[in-house]
């Protein structure tokens, strides 16, 4: 079930980053580096504002939905969501007047933290629910209607502002289109006991995912703060490239992860969960770890090519240390998270992210003035970092994590074989053309995907020798009766 689930939120999740790719593409050419920081500093603070807010009713919502078909707690979690939504003109005013935030900036920001916070409580019972296929089409049909929103404010001259407005809308309208999917009958009714115990568990959450919001946009707000908006719309065009391509194959596996381990436990015990978190530890490692070491090989041909001439130069510099730092997040928090879940212990959540944060706000303050953009891109690794080994000791007091060395041996062998041809390709290589480019790309992927198949690499060569020996089993099945006929 992993692999299939896996496969099939590849699907959304390639779409939609294949979508933000673009929009990467299209708005730093349309977008000067100011504009395009506007919206950089929007879309953080609609981050921050959606985690305080929003956090605990979808993190509810896996954590409880994910344990069984007889468990519905939907409208409950819609009442969670309305509640939050009533909250929302105090944050605004906390955001304005406190914080001295623009009117307008902050109207948009809190607008799109609540089209996000709708949209991810849709997706979260539809994953939750393993339904995957309407979480893939709402996924991929929020990616079409956002960029068709956000090329329309732009070109109607929104600049900045209408890229945020755009976004929102793509959210907003896709949680209407599938609303039925994620509403449909029989529903259980309100469950006041139900709320209660959410808001025990999501409250806690709810301060973890805040800090770990204000950590994720600490780095592009210091910058706009330290540097203005010109460099945190130069910086963060390279954030936005790196998280898209790391995103995609991070999410793909993670998406599958923690329901998963939540059914096994519930369902199985934890030897179950524990075998489930080895292998899904495994294969997050195999998809997200090429990605990030090809990416890195790669940046200064890719940014020459797909981002805009005033971005280019630094996102060549700034990429292959932006990387990293998504790997550690990934293994950070789409992994050893899954410890705090599965022993319903937020506040170890809450102790992590603040770990995290304290870390990053000290090196973003030590190394921006004398290193620049790249100060705040190697402050954000260090702070990954740290969260990972923060992480992993806090799991030992939740659901201990399990730990093989042999998975991560296989994985780096895999890489470097990867890594060696195509770094050859790619820095001895004159043709700087999309051609070259692609080249480079294609042989790492065959190489590695030779050496994934003859290492058995998350048991895919298992997986495919299985799928060959069931196809042919049908076709032999088959036979006899098509002679009978």
């Amino acid at each position: 079930m992993l692999i299939r689930q896996t496969s099939t939120y590849m699907i959304a999740h390639g779409t939609s980053a294949a979508f933000g790719f673009l929009s990467v593409i299209l708005f730093t050419r349309l977008l000067t580096p100011t504009e395009y920081g506007f919206y950089v500093v929007g879309m953080g603070i609609a981050g921050i504002v959606s985690a305080l807010v929003f956090t605990w009713v979808r993190l509810s919502v896996l954590r409880f939905e994910s344990e069984g078909d007889a468990v519905d707690i939907r409208l409950t979690a819609l009442a969670a969501y309305a509640v939050s939504v009533a909250a929302t003109p105090i944050v605004f005013a906390v955001t304005v007047l406190a914080l001295g935030v623009p009117f307008e900036r902050a109207a948009a920001a809190v607008v799109l933290a609540v089209s996000l916070g709708l949209f991810e409580l849709g997706q979260e019972i539809l994953r939750a629910r393993l339904d995957a296929g309407s979480y893939m089409r709402a996924a991929v049909l929020r990616a079409v209607v956002t960029i068709g929103l956000s090329l329309a404010m732009v070109h109607l001259g929104y600049g900045g502002l209408g890229l945020v407005i755009g976004v929102a809308g793509g959210y907003l309208l896709t949680s209407v289109v599938f609303s039925r999917a994620v509403w449909r009958g029989p529903r259980k009714p309100f469950n006041r006991d139900v709320f209660s115990q959410m808001l025990r568990f999501g409250v806690p959450m709810a301060l973890s995912g805040g800090v770990f919001a204000l950590h994720s946009a600490l780095d592009r707000l210091l910058v706009a703060y330290l540097l203005g908006d010109h460099a945190a719309g130069v910086y963060g065009a390279a954030a936005d490239l790196t998280r898209q391509i790391i995103l995609f194959p991070a999410l793909s596996v993670a998406s599958a992860v923690v329901p998963l381990a939540i059914r096994s436990l519930a369902e199985d015990g934890p030897a179950a969960a524990d075998a489930h978190l080895t292998r899904s530890g495994e294969l997050l490692l195999a998809v997200v770890m090429p990605a990030v070491v090809g990416l890195a090989i790669v940046a200064p041909h890719l940014a020459a090519l797909i981002l805009g001439p005033e971005f280019r130069a630094t996102a060549a510099e700034l990429i292959p240390i932006l990387v990293f730092a998504w790997l550690f997040q990934t293994i950070s928090q789409q992994f050893v998270q899954v410890s705090f879940h599965l022993a319903k212990k937020p506040r170890l959540m809450v102790l992590h992210g603040t770990a995290i944060l304290i870390v990053n706000v000290v090196a973003m303050l030590v190394l921006v003035r004398p290193f620049g953009l790249k100060g705040a891109a190697a402050s954000l690794v260090l702070a990954e970092a740290a969260g990972v080994v923060v992480g992993y000791l806090l799991s030992r007091q939740a659901h201990p994590l399990p730990f093989a060395w042999q998975p991560i041996v296989k994985v780096v062998v895999a890489v470097v074989a990867m890594a060696v041809p195509t770094a050859l390709i790619e820095w001895r290589g004159a043709d700087e053309s999309i051609v070259g480019l692609a080249t480079s790309i294609v042989t790492g992927i065959v190489i590695y995907a030779a050496a994934a198949f003859a290492i058995d690499l998350a048991g895919v060569r298992g997986a495919l020798m299985g799928q060959i020996a069931e196809f042919r089993q049908r076709r032999s099945d088959a036979g006899p009766r098509r002679r009978l006929i």
